[in-house]
């Protein structure tokens, strides 16, 4: 910002003009040095007045460049502070993806756990129970609610029926079948480990079931599915032994033929 030109040569103009007209006007001298006088004394007001006017006119030049000064600073600041901002932004973006891969290990650890778990539970017996009876009706309705479920499709709750049928009802009337549903609700899960436990345990159990037969029948499959051989042709032999007449005999002979394909 230019400074603003000086009043005091207009002053100074306007006070000739003014002394001229005196000079040249009918005024005597002695009226021309009283005017004088009061003259002078606007002078030197008007010099005050452009002195202060070139003092307020410096301070306001000196303010706006330090405002200038003092808004490069700011805007460095900002930009500094758009960068953090952005660093922060992508570290927020690595801890998530860090995060996502964690949990995703934590899903893969947990699996393979809970196959561990499984395979130490193979040991187990099918259905452990407890002495505990029940009325006849009882059972039969507990049964039979456990079947529907199966039926339906619905293998997680058919497997919680059962198993709790054998717990609170131990050697009722549908114990042999009990076992033997809940082998082929794990057989439908693709539970090979806990399908072979329970049908193992209904054909040592219980030889007079009526289905001793197709329980065996089960288990030679299942056996195959777990690619152990020796034992599905042992099995599936003692059925055909056992049970020469029946319909599961029949499909075991299909079985043992060596080129037949295991049956899923």
């Amino acid at each position: 910002m230019q400074l603003r030109p000086s009043v005091f040569p207009v002053a100074a103009f306007a006070v000739s003009i003014l002394l001229i007209g005196c000079a040249t006007g009918k005024k005597d001298a002695e009226s021309w040095q009283q005017d004088k006088q009061v003259v002078m004394q606007s002078i030197a007001q008007l010099q005050d007045k452009q002195k202060q006017l070139d003092e307020t006119l410096n301070l306001v030049q000196k303010q706006l460049a330090e405002n200038a000064t003092e808004k490069k600073q700011q805007d460095a600041a900002y930009a500094a502070l758009h960068e953090q901002l952005a660093q922060m932004k992508g570290q927020i973006r690595n801890l998530r993806s860090a995060t996502a891969r964690l949990n995703a290990s934590r899903k893969i650890t947990k699996k393979n756990l809970d196959k561990k778990i499984e395979k130490i539970a193979q040991a187990i017996k099918p259905a452990e129970v407890v002495e505990q009876t029940g009325s006849v009706e009882d059972v039969k309705d507990h049964y039979t609610a456990a079947y529907l479920a199966l039926k339906s499709g619905r293998y997680e709750e058919a497997i919680e029926k059962f198993r709790d049928l054998l717990k609170t009802h131990p050697k009722n009337n549908y114990s042999d079948q009990a076992y033997y549903w809940l082998g082929e609700s794990y057989l439908a899960q693709n539970n090979i480990p806990r399908a072979i436990g329970n049908l193992e345990w209904m054909v040592a159990n219980y030889p007079d079931s009526t289905k001793h037969a197709a329980a065996m029948l089960r288990l030679g499959m299942a056996y195959q599915m777990q690619e152990r051989p020796s034992e599905a042709r042992d099995i599936l032999s003692r059925l055909v032994e056992t049970h020469a007449e029946s319909a599961a005999a029949q499909e075991a002979r299909k079985l043992l033929q060596p080129t037949t394909t295991p049956i899923q």
